[in-house]
């Protein structure tokens, strides 16, 4: 779903991956400034710039990019480099702003552009400023503020302004910032907030996301004109102006109802009527992203869809909304903030807090969730919209949902392996690697969509298991609707069977474990959005002439982050082993990580160091 709130220039990219404080910074926001005003119902933000390059890796921040659209019109574009010492070195001129269309890689068309300039120099450090205003027509947010160039770099002063009519009325949120000034003169409100951001978070392994670290204000009219009169004061009101924008955009063709009733012909279950309409969606239809007019929001007719066969995920809902309304199934256009890791949403203030839409369909005996851009598995919510906030539209009854949680049976990664020492004491393993979950997701991804061979390199460097080399593999998956992929193939490897004098050792084939920081350096929480599932078992021959001398232990355990299990099975001249882990989605706080650490390092410890030592027989 296409943001209408872009960022207003291309530092404020914030990654939601992960975070950890480091030292020495290439650049800093010196003074960030945004002043707003709303004057017969159009938003006017004047923003002004001032950043300092400290080093040649700063220079990537003196190239500025501001997001523009017919609805965001952008004007008044100001620069300038000073030295440090504040002397004027150069003007921007009018020439060296350029721009271009903002179209991505799968999109048809998009009612975007940007201007672009860049205010480099070759003496460290220098001193960029950079100023412009902007004027939207129709907007339903007035600004969502967060004042950093990115998660990396300081923020020494910040400022922001928001100037409105007394009868203009504002919801507004603020997150790790000082408290709102506000003053009222003759007709009109002021309010200011200030802020400043330490900076330097590096990428840490499944860290909250970025929003619930960083300063922020939201803000966001009660009553707006946005295409259709809206109110924001409640969830009821904010889903009416939703269903506003989609209700009359059900104009099937009766070709394609034609088409859809011989679909379904002679099938009474309204589940698999509902599966059936599905694979022709995903059959007949193809993804393809269409932001215009009102900014993205409101999807293109069911007919446009029925016609050209594409849409993004907006159309695409709407359309197969339509086509299940066609044979009496009544299902929800339903908004989530989709992607990792999950972003809840905050309830207080009712507000376009969603990126992505989906379907809902409430059957009798049971509740489908569709993702309607999905070429995978039938009703299967997966990693990026699985237990997070949903906001079903309905008039007069709109409201916020929870999407299903995906339980550690569907993200369960199984590997069957049979080992074999070989001719030159390596080993042949016969790998059928089941995955469900990211893995499911991701390598039925590339399957579907990659050539042979950029597949196959990435195959080799993600999929295969370190220390083998392998010559082919094969993809299997059972059926269209199933939610596992299984990946198959043959490989050697010189670190199973190791020689010592008259043993031999057999190494463990460990679990891929996350790598995560060590207790000493992690700064941030833990974030686990759904469980970490794996299962071996692992069959190794006893070379010839050999015995099993010392087999270890069982092994079994249990705390609040997770499990852990290990046993042997000795039988004729092969020795099988079943293992397990397990970890639970989770929120660690840092001062519980220590504890979540020391789990996850027993696991390691014993998956790498775990030997069945073999005796030659005398």
């Amino acid at each position: 779903m296409h943001n209408v709130f872009k960022v207003l220039f291309i530092f404020y990219i914030i990654s939601q991956a992960s975070f950890c404080f480091g030292q020495e910074s290439d650049a800093e926001l010196l003074s960030y400034e945004t002043k707003i005003s709303v004057e017969k119902n159009k938003l006017y933000k004047s923003i002004s710039c001032e950043v300092r390059i400290n080093n040649r890796d700063g220079d990537i921040y003196s190239n500025v990019s501001i997001p523009y659209s017919k609805l965001h019109k952008v004007f008044k574009v100001k620069g300038f480099i000073k030295d440090i010492s504040g002397k004027t070195i150069r003007r921007l001129k009018r020439g060296e702003i350029t721009d271009r269309s903002a179209i991505s890689s799968f999109s048809l068309y998009e009612d975007d552009f940007v201007k672009e300039f860049s205010l480099k120099h070759n003496r460290y450090p220098y001193v960029i400023s950079y100023s412009y205003k902007v004027v939207q027509k129709e907007f339903v947010y007035i600004d969502y503020w967060i004042p950093a160039l990115n998660s990396m770099i300081p923020t020494r002063k910040a400022v922001l302004e928001v100037n409105i009519p007394n009868d203009f009325k504002i919801s507004f949120k603020s997150h790790l910032v000082d408290s709102v000034e506000i003053d009222s003169l003759d007709s009109r409100m002021n309010y200011r907030w200030i802020s400043s951001y330490e900076g330097d978070i590096k990428n840490e392994l499944f860290s909250p996301p970025f929003s619930t670290i960083a300063p922020s204000v939201a803000i966001v009219p009660q009553k707006l004109k946005f295409e259709y009169d809206a109110s924001f004061e409640s969830w009821l009101t904010y889903g009416n102006w939703q269903y506003e924008l989609i209700k009359d955009l059900s104009d099937l063709p009766l070709s394609e109802k034609r088409k859809i009733e011989k679909l379904i012909e002679g099938i009474d279950d309204e589940k698999e009527q509902v599966k059936v309409l599905y694979n022709y969606l995903q059959d007949a239809t193809r993804y393809i992203n269409i932001s215009i007019e009102t900014g993205g929001l409101k999807p293109y007719p069911a007919s446009y869809v029925a016609k050209n066969k594409y849409g993004d995920c907006k159309a695409l809902s709407n359309y197969f909304k339509s086509v299940l309304e066609s044979i009496g199934i009544k299902s929800f256009y339903t908004t989530v903030h989709a992607g990792g890791p999950v972003v809840n949403v905050d309830k207080s203030i009712p507000s376009q807090q969603f990126n992505h839409v989906i379907l809902n369909v409430p059957l009798k005996n049971d509740t489908l969730w569709l993702d309607c851009t999905s070429d995978g598995a039938f009703n299967h919510l997966g990693t990026f919209t699985q237990n997070r906030d949903a906001f079903i539209v309905d008039y007069n009854d709109s409201r916020l949902a929870r999407t299903p949680k995906l339980s550690k049976w569907d993200v369960l990664n199984t590997r069957v392996i049979d080992i074999s020492p070989d001719i030159d004491n390596g080993a042949i393993a016969n790998f059928n690697n089941s995955y469900k979950g990211d893995k499911y997701e991701s390598l039925f991804g590339l399957s579907c969509s990659l050539g042979d061979s950029r597949k196959s390199i990435i195959i080799r460097n993600k999929y295969i298991e370190r220390g083998f080399e392998v010559d082919d593999y094969n993809i299997v998956l059972s059926h269209r609707d199933s939610s596992k992929i299984s990946l198959l193939y043959s490989a050697k490897s010189d670190g199973i069977y190791k020689n010592y004098g008259d043993d031999i050792l057999i190494k463990l084939i460990p679990f891929s474990i996350p790598s995560f920081e060590p207790m000493e350096s992690r700064k941030l929480s833990v974030q686990l959005d759904y469980p970490i599932y794996k299962r071996d078992t692992l069959s190794y021959v006893i070379p010839n002439g050999y015995y099993i001398s010392n087999l270890p232990k069982k092994k079994s355990f249990q705390t609040k982050y997770g499990e852990y299990k290990l046993q042997f099975f000795p039988m004729k001249n092969r020795i099988k082993l079943v293992k397990s882990f397990l970890l639970y989605p989770q929120y660690i706080t840092v001062d519980k990580y220590s504890d979540f650490y020391n789990f996850l390092y027993r696991v390691y410890n014993i998956e790498n160091t775990t030997h069945i030592v073999t005796t030659k027989q005398k």
